[in-house]
């Protein structure tokens, strides 16, 4: 099948994209294309501290806002059994990105999501929030190189909520002082969209 056609490839800066290059097979793009259409694109694995040239780690596609959120739960359901992952990759929530992978870690480490004006590193990122996982299950649904955002499957029951919403604030006090403004405030939040969320100014 001539994938090329169907999502409308179209050139990159400075070189055509190659499919093979992003590690996504044609059951995978059957599964995509049945629930999105729009220009496949390169996406890129973050390179934030070294020179060396930008390497291509899946695809991106454009959709509206309010639409990325359920078209990323909708793929993770069905790429699930063969290792892709969907997130929302950019902050303005207007693209999402698929990649090969199952550990849902991965897209952090991809991403190099970090908090290095509070001198945290995407270690550190990573293992905090895995350490959080084991506690309170959750989804990662999309993140960059200054924040992620996942959803609980098992939310913190309302002794816990505070601690945990405590223990946010204390590895990420941006959510908080340019956010809900108080601990509070992160409570009520957490309670409303049952979301885990960290971001980084």
């Amino acid at each position: 099948m001539n994938w090329k056609n169907i999502f409308s490839f179209g050139r990159s800066k400075e070189t055509e994209f190659k499919l093979e290059q992003s590690g996504i097979s044609d059951e995978a793009l059957e599964i995509i294309k049945r629930n999105i259409n729009g220009r496949l694109q390169p996406f890129y694995k973050s390179n934030l501290y070294t020179d060396n040239p930008p390497e291509i780690a899946g695809i991106c596609l454009a959709v509206n806002q309010d639409e990325a959120e359920p078209i990323v739960l909708k793929l993770m359901e069905e790429l699930k059994s063969i290792n892709y992952l969907p997130f929302i990759c950019e902050s303005d929530r207007e693209k999402i990105a698929i990649m090969p992978g199952s550990d849902q870690f991965d897209i952090l480490k991809l991403q190099q999501t970090n908090g290095d004006n509070y001198e945290i590193n995407n270690d550190m990122v990573i293992s905090k929030l895995k350490e959080w996982n084991r506690r309170y299950p959750f989804k990662i649904i999309g993140g960059d190189y200054d924040w992620v955002e996942a959803n609980f499957e098992t939310f913190p029951q309302r002794g816990d909520l505070k601690a945990i919403a405590k223990e946010i604030y204390n590895f990420c006090p941006d959510i908080v002082e340019q956010g809900s403004g108080s601990i509070n405030g992160l409570i009520e939040e957490m309670k409303e969209t049952r979301k885990l969320y960290l971001w980084w100014d």
